[in-house]
């Protein structure tokens, strides 16, 4: 925290001169930062191991616990794996995938896991979950999809990989230079589907950066929030129902939550009960991450007791500007003295404490010509987010006239006699050589009489 505080003295310390005015030579605008305390981490009581509270549009952390421990994700992997398949192939959602024999085959977890164990690590084991994929059996994309994060098919994942990437073993490569490339710096991936393997961890944090960017794929986030899909008829299975595991968005389940918009659920006895879940209302838009929680319920719990904490705060307001209090200042190119200017209005922000805030903001002058009487509308402040999104704006208003010095009215008169003769030289240059022939004309006849005398 030493950085924090030490940016909020030197922040404030600007923003303090700042009300005192500042001086422009021949600049129409300036800017600077007016700095805001940073977040205050919600007060909310969480069971989970590890859990993570963050705001799915600006990344902001309202909460953490453990955020950044590798903890064994289970069937959150799935997250992972859909979002890589739809980067490489959501132009071709239609396209027929076989399954092989290598992708499906599963065995006892004992075998699996055993000292001697050759099988892989994405082997699936007996008991799993699972879409109930045949050998040979052709399904879409679409489908496995699906199947993939509604009913959490273990041999969906499989099948995706050897789809995106050739076989699992060279998925697995790119999934995870895919995480890495997304920010997640702690998650390690051996399998697609999350079934327990020692070196396969992630976090909860790792875990909300994932989901935050798995919700802007269109595809997802329509998945992720559907109840049930009919799965067509395939060549070797009749049509079937996949159901939605994650009660949050099921209506009449025990943990639904209206403002629930997915994601996903997983367990494995290692593991824990885990789960990456998004609500949203008509401010904001937020990622709950739970890892290692002892059972079902606590997940769930846990989850919305983290949603409506955060969705029930309170904003805070600060004023960045005032119009009684503060002066802005711009030294004009030939005037008598400095310009001084007030706010019509009140800057006052709003922010979320759990979140803090960093305001942006810009002075944007008028090109005003000398005089400059009092009451002129002689620019605006302008006020942005950390993410440059306009907040708000207040006209600048002078508090004073600023009289032209006599050199510079001089040069001004002077400009506005050149401007005439350039814009009507035509007429200018008629009324020169009718004078210039008239002249010569009188001087002709005085000549003419000169002789005769």
């Amino acid at each position: 925290m030493p950085n924090s505080v030490l940016m909020r003295i030197i922040c404030s310390m600007f923003a303090n001169s700042c009300r005192i005015g500042f001086a422009l030579l021949n600049a129409c605008a300036f800017s600077f930062f007016a700095f805001l305390e940073a977040g205050t981490s919600l007060k909310v009581e969480v069971s989970a191991k590890a859990a993570i509270l963050l705001n799915a549009e600006t990344g902001t952390v309202l909460y953490e616990k453990n955020a950044h421990q590798p903890m064994f994700p289970a069937s959150i992997t799935k997250i992972t794996t859909a979002m890589y398949a739809l980067e490489k192939k959501s132009y071709a959602l239609d396209d027929p995938v076989m399954a092989t024999a290598d992708a499906i085959s599963a065995v006892h977890p004992h075998v699996k896991r055993a000292a001697n164990s050759k099988h892989p690590p994405y082997r699936l084991e007996f008991g799993g979950s699972h879409m109930g994929i045949k050998i040979g059996e052709v399904l879409s994309f679409r489908v496995l999809l699906y199947g993939l994060m509604l009913s959490s098919g273990n041999d969906a994942a499989n099948v995706i990989a050897e789809h995106i990437s050739g076989n699992v073993s060279q998925f697995i490569k790119e999934l995870n230079a895919y995480v890495k490339s997304k920010g997640c710096l702690n998650t390690i991936l051996h399998t697609p589907h999350g079934l327990p393997y020692a070196e396969h961890k992630t976090t909860a944090y790792d875990m909300a950066i994932l989901g935050k960017e798995a919700l802007k794929m269109p595809l997802f986030r329509e998945i992720v929030k559907t109840g049930s899909y009919t799965r067509p008829a395939t060549n070797m299975q009749p049509e079937s129902l996949l159901h939605q595991h994650n009660a949050l968005v099921k209506p009449g389940a025990k943990f639904y939550y209206p403002k629930a918009i997915g994601i996903k659920t997983g367990y494995t006895t290692a593991g824990g009960y885990t789960l990456v879940a998004a609500a949203e209302d008509s401010q904001r838009k937020l990622i709950a991450v739970l890892l290692g929680c002892e059972n079902l319920d606590q997940r769930y719990r846990d989850a919305i007791a983290l949603f409506e904490t955060a969705f029930n705060e309170e904003k805070a307001s600060r004023t960045l500007f005032s119009k009684e209090f503060d002066c802005f200042s711009s030294q004009i190119e030939g005037g008598k003295k400095i310009l001084q200017a007030g706010l019509l209005r009140d800057l006052i922000v709003e922010y979320y404490p759990s979140e803090g805030q960093v305001f942006h903001s810009k002075v944007l002058w008028d090109n005003n010509p000398l005089p400059i009487r009092k009451s002129d509308k002689v620019g605006e402040v302008c006020i942005y987010s950390d993410r440059e999104q306009f907040v708000m704006r207040s006209l600048l208003y002078a508090l004073s006239d600023v009289e032209p010095t006599f050199r510079h009215a001089l040069r001004e008169q002077f400009k506005a006699g050149k401007k005439i003769l350039c814009d009507h030289h035509s007429y200018v240059l008629s009324i020169i050589g009718c004078v210039l022939l008239g002249s010569a004309f009188i001087l002709n006849g005085r000549r003419k009489k000169t002789k005769q005398s």
